[in-house]
Formats: C-alpha cells, structure tokens, sequence
C-alpha cells in the first residue's frame, strides 16, 4: 500500500511559492491558514504581522461577533469579493466591542487598555495604537474611518453630521490628534474610505476629498436641487460610487465619481456587484453569495418610508422594488435562556448583510449563541 504523503515536508522553497501566490489574490485569510498547517510551513513563509502592506485584510468585513461563557470572542469575517466565510478568535478584543468596523483595508477600530484606540489587524493579530481622546467615545452620530497603509495608517473620527467634525492622528508621522478644517459641505451625509483616501458627501451632491495633511478638497461641486434624499458614497470593488436612496417619488440613481473629470457621471449597472446602503455601505461579489442578485440596491426601506419597514432590492435593470424580508427584530424572534438568547430560526443572507450596512452604535444586534 502506498504511503500517504507527508505535505508537513514539502521545501520551502515550494510553500513560499504557494503561499505567495495565495497573498497575490489579495487573500491574507488563505495566506494565515497555510502558515497554521505545521511548523515547516510557518518556517517557509513571511511572518505576516511586519508592516508589509500586502498582509491587510483587504476586501474582509467583520459581519458580527459573538462572545462565549469564558468571555472570548469571535467575529464571523466575509470576502466581499469571494464570498469566504471565516470565523476567527479575536482574544484581543474579549470584554470589548469594536467601534464602528471596518476601513477599506479590513482594520477593526475598537477601545484598547489603559486610555488607548488599537486599529487591529484580525488575521495577524498586529495592531496600531492610539492615545485616546476624549472626542473619541462611540456615540450614534460617530463614524470611523481609519485610512492609508500600515504603519502610516491614519484613524479619523466624524462626529457631528451636520457640521463635519473631524478628529485625525497619523500612526506614524502624528503622534498628536488634529482636528482638520471643516468641509465646505452643506450636509453631512456620507463618508467612505476608498483606495487609501477619505472622501465625504452631501446631499446636494458634493463631494470632497482628505488630503494627507488634513485639508479638504473638492472633487465634485454637487447641485443636485432635491437635497431631502439620503445619499451614499461606496467603494464598490475600489470604484468610488455615489448612491442616491429611494422614495415614495424617485428611484435609485447610481453615479460614478469621476476623480479626473471631476463630475458625477450617471451609471444604469454595477455588473456583478450588489450594493448594501447604510452607515457604513457594503459592495459585494454577488456571483459567490447565494441569494444575492447582481446588478441590484439592497435597503432598509423604513429609513426612507416610515412605513415600509423590511429588507428591499431595487433591481437597477428595470427599476423595480421587491421586499425580500422583515427587519431583524420582526423576521427573527429570539428567545431568553439565562443570560443567552437564541434566534428562533437563522437570518437571511440580505438580512445579515443589510444589519451590518445599517449598523448603528446605539443599537444593540441580536447575538445568537456561537
């Protein structure tokens, strides 16, 4: 009988080609589970948690996390791109919550010890460090955003919606929080990191850019008469895309932000991709999520009818409206056991990905047990 192969012994050589092969898709999730396959491997690899910035987990959103009795915790990780599920331990985190997850490199902002905010790596475990401020509690109106590459990473705080107040410190080469001017926006929207820089949006419809060294400039001056409409920024795939939200009158309009002709140029498809409005909007690889159609807007309809609560699609192809579900606290009971609650029956994928679009730091999401 032929021997079963011995993978623990394949060269090095031979595993870092694999590995880095796997880290040119994007994917550090693929990278860390080649390196935990035996000592060998881990050997033949680059350790990921150096400041190397192809090991941020690009493209990865934390979906939700859960705590067991022992007080760890884990988060439920999802590739937009790829539609990879992973359940990761986050031991770091324990007793804590994270603020408002993620930035465009897949960093999870949240509360460290001794007076200190940590942008964490999830899959190497590195983390950046952040004296604390005391502008930087989570709060409803708060928005994170923490952008550029490891180590100059930058972690910016919005607070007021209406007045654009912006707290900002440079990992790097700030070791002071700065409060950059406010942007000359009529509203404050929306704000996105995207391709390394922070960008914002009002509802008339402009939008302007982060500089490095904390001034704001304008990339689209916005005229759009109807300002009562909410408006979303997206980094879709890496493409910055504004996105006016429906009513009772309108439809969805969709825009490319062009970053060279500095115009907002009216688009009717994302292709593949299906996008998930909120606080922090989600595009995603529709063609590897099962339940979700391309080319389609998801939305909770109640933030923009009182009355239509649930999980809506607008099918950008021929502009109809479809619900697909009730809102969490409608669609999915839960019920009390001790200190646990178990839902009755699982969430909907658009669900799920709908209620982290839409996620809010008041609210308190229901928790199944792990």
């Amino acid at each position: 009988m032929a021997r079963a192969a011995d993978w623990s012994s394949l060269p090095s050589e031979l595993v870092g080609l694999v590995a880095d092969a796997l880290l040119a898709t994007g994917d550090v999730g693929c990278y860390t589970s080649v390196r935990a396959v035996c000592r060998n491997w881990r050997d033949g690899t680059v350790d990921p948690r150096s400041p190397d910035p192809r090991f941020l987990p690009r493209r990865w959103v934390m979906l939700k996390s859960v705590m067991s009795a022992g007080g760890s915790r884990r988060g439920l990780f999802l590739n937009v791109d790829s539609g990879r599920l992973v359940w990761k331990g986050l031991p770091v985190l324990r007793n804590r919550n994270p603020f408002v997850a993620t930035d465009d490199d897949g960093l999870l902002v949240m509360p460290g010890p001794r007076g200190s905010i940590y942008a964490l790596n999830p899959f190497t475990g590195a983390s950046i460090r952040f004296p604390l401020h005391q502008f930087c509690t989570p709060r409803g109106h708060e928005r994170v955003v923490a952008a550029g590459s490891s180590p100059a990473v930058t972690l910016y705080m919005f607070r007021d919606q209406d007045h654009g107040t912006t707290l900002g410190m440079n990992s790097k080469s700030v070791k002071t929080w700065v409060f950059p001017p406010k942007p000359a926006l009529d509203t404050f929207a929306s704000v996105v990191s995207c391709q390394g820089r922070v960008y914002a949006m009002d509802r008339k419809g402009t939008v302007v850019a982060l500089g490095e060294h904390g001034g704001w400039t304008t990339v689209v001056a916005g005229d759009w008469q109807e300002a009562s409409r909410p408006s979303f920024l997206v980094d879709n795939a890496g493409e910055l895309l504004a996105v006016r939200a429906p009513t009772f009158l309108d439809t969805v309009q969709v825009f490319r932000v062009d970053l060279e002709k500095n115009v907002l140029q009216v688009i009717e498809s994302i292709g593949n991709r299906a996008i998930f409005l909120g606080t922090r909007s989600l595009s995603v690889d529709a063609g590897n999520l099962p339940a979700i159609e391309a080319n389609c807007i998801y939305f909770n309809g109640a933030a923009y009818e009182p009355k239509q609560h649930g999980v809506y699609m607008h099918r950008l192809e021929d502009g109809s409206h479809e619900k697909l579900d009730e809102p969490i606290d409608i669609a999915v009971p839960v019920i009390l056991e001790g200190n646990r609650q178990h839902l009755v029956r699982p969430l909907s994928l658009p669900n799920v990905l709908l209620d982290y679009a839409t996620y809010d730091s008041q609210t308190i999401n229901i928790k199944s047990a792990p």
